[in-house]
């Protein structure tokens, strides 16, 4: 009897953490108006990107921005 009282508590437990986990996880979705809107990035056309990634971040914080990627013709930041 005591083994079935263990195997229903880590059953139940299991469930419960299994349920816990998929309702936490963070979804990606394609939905429109989902993610970064266009008004949350500013780019800058220049040489900002010319010595790579790292110093268009470094950059965007300078600015006061959160972060910054280089594209193929200029440094976008976001807030």
């Amino acid at each position: 009897m005591a083994i079935t009282i263990k195997f229903v508590v880590v059953f139940v437990f299991s469930v419960l953490f299994i349920v816990s986990s998929v309702h936490c996880r963070q979804t990606t979705s394609n939905i429109p108006g989902y993610g970064v809107k266009q008004m949350d990035r500013q780019c800058f056309h220049g040489n900002i990107c010319r010595g790579g990634v790292g110093d268009c971040i470094y950059w965007c914080r300078n600015h006061g921005y959160y972060y910054g990627v280089c594209l193929t013709d200029a440094c976008c930041c976001q807030i």
